[in-house]
């Protein structure tokens, strides 16, 4: 009988113990579980400034088509480049000018476009002289400025209080596309083909066109009122936009607008570039001046 109940001791230990070895192998699973589902979220949502500028404004930022870590940043005062990622920034030969748009093509890296308040620039040395363009439109105050990646000549612009235009010739001679677009409209950028245009256009919204900018639609399903800055990743298909409502910040679409995630960034973002040869490399400015940067897509803006 003593000897049955050693037994039964012995078999109640055992089970006791294996019960222990499963939870403790459970709470690693969980625990590895946990780690693979929010921290690699927690890292999605990590903002850290990689600069900050100084100036009055922040207008715009561009990328070079050829150099990676060389980036152009336009404000009121001219335009500042930065040769490190963004990290630090220099003054250029582009000076006392409102830069509020660039516009570098892929197709000719020597090539740069800079509009704004009664300014229409071009640099044809990758930047280091610039020279006004004289041009037919009825005015240069251009809020909006875009160029077809792939055809340095082809460019259209919004001026203030007249639409949109269109060149075929660089900027010399243009036409009158549309009147009919949101007074607003402060980004321009170009789509998956050189038919497709979109437009931010401030508490407006973000708008389309399908017929190289004759024709404009609103976007509905952007995730946050108001659109600040536009632009279209043709390695990717993708569309980013950034938003001006409460929750502010930047959203990314892979169907051409018709729905939308979150880019990963908070605030009020006033300028955006996508790099050319990199399409997880993006850099952004917020209205602080703060400075961002992923080369991960989004994941983390911690450069």
């Amino acid at each position: 009988m003593s000897r049955q109940r050693e037994r039964e001791k012995l078999r109640i230990k055992q089970q006791r113990s294996w019960r222990l070895a499963a939870g403790g192998v459970g709470l690693i699973l969980i625990a590895g579980i946990s780690f693979l589902l929010f921290g690699r979220g927690n890292e999605k949502y990590e903002m850290r400034p990689i600069s900050r500028l100084t100036t009055a404004d922040f207008h715009s930022l561009a990328f070079s088509p050829t150099k990676p870590e060389t980036i152009f940043f336009g404000h009121h005062d001219g335009l500042l480049v930065s040769q490190n990622g963004g990290q630090d920034w220099q003054p250029t030969a582009l000076s006392n000018v409102d830069a509020m748009a660039l516009a570098l093509p892929e197709s000719d890296s020597e090539v740069i476009y800079a509009a704004g308040h009664d300014v229409f620039y071009k640099s044809t040395d990758g930047g280091e002289s610039w020279k006004p363009v004289t041009t037919n439109l009825p005015g240069t105050d251009i809020h909006g400025f875009t160029v077809d990646p792939e055809n340095a000549n082809q460019v259209y612009a919004h001026v203030v209080g007249f639409g949109i235009f269109g060149s075929e010739d660089g900027g010399s001679t243009w036409t009158l596309l549309s009147d009919d677009v949101p007074p607003s409209t402060i980004n321009l950028t170009i789509g998956s083909n050189s038919e497709t245009l979109y437009a931010a256009a401030g508490q407006a919204g973000l708008w389309q066109s399908q017929d190289r900018g004759r024709t404009w639609m609103p976007i509905q399903n952007v995730g946050d009122p108001g659109a600040i800055v536009v632009t279209y990743v043709r390695a990717t298909g993708r569309l980013y936009a950034s938003t001006l409502g409460d929750l502010a910040g930047l959203y990314a679409s892979d169907d051409n607008g018709q729905s939308w995630r979150s880019g990963g960034l908070n605030g009020t973002l006033l300028a955006i570039a996508i790099s050319p040869l990199d399409p997880d490399h993006i850099i952004a400015i917020n209205d602080q001046g703060e400075v961002f940067a992923t080369r991960n897509g989004g994941l983390a803006w911690s450069d």
